[in-house]
């Protein structure tokens, strides 16, 4: 082989080296951009969306349903009891009772709802419903008494049943207002329900009922800038 010769093989190899060095930097960068991402949107713990999750997949969620005439559920969800089945049974049985409960949020969102959690015992499901709009209220009655009875079965932990309760919140979403709006209507229904010893509520708007007392506005969620936001608000056992 010539001098020569050798030189543009050695280049060569360089140059291949060189971009199958390039091509793997690219490909683990990648790689742990879509770790990041990921974590950025899920909760360790359970696995399912996080707050940040949930209300950047919620506007396309409510939008592509709603072009296909099917109505669409926000429901929060606040576990009642947590706290002692924790302090009786230890950390990770609560940590069995969370994943327990985001793994039957999952199953009732289906594959195309959103199930999240936002925080300690507080969860949230986005899910949609029949092509019926007209009998939207009545299938959201009926879900949420599903849902309550799904996530109220008790959890079987080391061979003993946990039981925990739950008090939901629930509004019908349409596009044209932000997920914001309509997780902040789903939390004051939630608090409303929990005000009147009930299990379940559902927000809706009307011209003639008088806010919610101060006392008992939720604590996590900010109220939204919106003109639906600014509503008055009446609620109806679900």
């Amino acid at each position: 082989m010539t001098p020569r010769l050798r030189a543009l093989v050695t280049a060569s190899a360089v140059s291949a080296a060189a971009t199958a060095g390039y091509l793997t930097a690219r490909h683990s960068l990648r790689a742990e951009l879509a770790t990041v991402r990921h974590a950025a949107c899920h909760d360790p713990l359970t696995g399912i969306h996080n707050r940040a999750g949930l209300t950047a997949a919620a506007d396309t969620l409510i939008t592509s349903a709603h072009t296909t005439g099917r109505p669409v559920a926000v429901v929060l969800v606040d576990l009642v009891g947590f706290k002692k089945v924790n302090d009786t049974h230890g950390h990770d049985a609560g940590d069995h009772i969370l994943t327990t409960v985001a793994h039957r949020l999952t199953g009732i969102a289906g594959p195309a709802g959103i199930a999240a959690r936002l925080g300690g015992d507080e969860f949230a499901v986005i899910t949609t419903g029949p092509a019926t709009r007209p009998d939207a209220d009545k299938w959201l009655t009926g879900w949420l008494t599903h849902i309550h009875t799904r996530l109220t079965t008790p959890v079987t932990y080391h061979a003993h049943p946990l039981a925990v309760g739950a008090t939901l919140g629930a509004v019908l979403a349409h596009p044209g207002h932000p997920a914001a709006t309509w997780l902040y209507r789903a939390d004051l229904a939630m608090y409303a329900a929990r005000a009147n010893r009930r299990t379940t509520a559902v927000y809706t708007a009307t011209t003639d009922t008088p806010a919610m007392a101060a006392a008992d506005r939720p604590r996590d969620l900010a109220r939204p800038t919106s003109p639906l936001a600014a509503a008055p608000t009446t609620w109806r056992a679900a």
